[in-house]
């Protein structure tokens, strides 16, 4: 484990960069085959409860908050589809992170790691593709959730959204949020969610945030389609040949 960088200044470890959508990657339903019959998400799903413990994977001290989204990733496909793919330890998370930031405790890029993950894989383990997703369509969201068991999202934190989780508190908005500052970035995969609501995993547990909070500081939201996906034969309503066209010329 490596122990001799310096932890980030926040209370938390933050270490998401501003989003970047790679010219040429098209949205999500551009992929969808047109006799797609995809089902309506049901109005609830909290499969996360299955999991008892999340582990910190080392963000609470260094910024690899992209690495340690993709290891809960891992574990939550594993539920989604009743496999049990090897998920990183947090010795394993922290060597992949500093591989990828050459040694230094600085923030990933999500479409970076997307791209590593697809074209390299993490922990040996490959996704079939990634996508962005609209921000502002939950329906849109809320189905992904449902039919690839996340939704890989990037989010602007503020000092109220860290003292909210201190207090076991939902991140909503606050009187004057408008004109709060932002103190980093953040990658977290939705993993449930319910009428009003998201739940995402982060530092060590399951945090819950509102879609108005959500409409505030959302930036950027993914679609991944995970080799346990193909495994469980949940991709025939993807076009995924086109999908693999797009992404091998970026």
């Amino acid at each position: 484990m490596v122990a001799t960088k310096q932890p980030a200044e926040q209370g938390q470890g933050h270490g998401k960069a501003a989003p970047q959508f790679p010219p040429g990657l098209q949205h999500y339903q551009s992929y969808l085959n047109p006799a797609a019959n995809l089902p309506d998400p049901p109005d609830v799903l909290h499969r996360y409860q299955q999991v008892l413990r999340w582990p910190l994977d080392g963000n609470a001290k260094y910024g690899d908050c992209s690495m340690a989204a993709a290891a809960h990733a891992i574990h939550a496909w594993n539920i989604a589809t009743s496999q049990s793919h090897p998920v990183p330890d947090t010795d394993e998370v922290l060597k992949e992170y500093f591989r990828l930031t050459k040694g230094a405790d600085i923030p990933l890029v999500e479409a970076e790691v997307l791209k590593h993950w697809h074209r390299s894989g993490l922990w040996g383990h490959r996704i079939l593709g990634y996508t962005p997703i609209s921000l502002t369509d939950i329906h849109l969201i809320k189905q992904a959730v449902y039919l690839y068991g996340l939704v890989f999202v990037g989010v602007k934190l503020t000092n109220s959204a860290e003292h909210q989780w201190k207090q076991k508190k939902e991140w909503s908005l606050q009187r004057g949020w408008k004109s709060e500052a932002i103190i980093g970035g953040h990658a977290v995969p939705v993993i449930g969610y319910d009428k009003d609501s998201f739940y995402v995993v982060t530092w060590g547990r399951v945090q819950k945030l509102s879609l108005a909070w959500w409409h505030a500081y959302g930036d950027e939201a993914w679609a991944i389609f995970p080799i346990q996906l193909e495994e469980a034969g949940g991709c025939d309503h993807l076009n995924l040949d086109q999908l693999h066209a797009d992404l091998k010329r970026i």
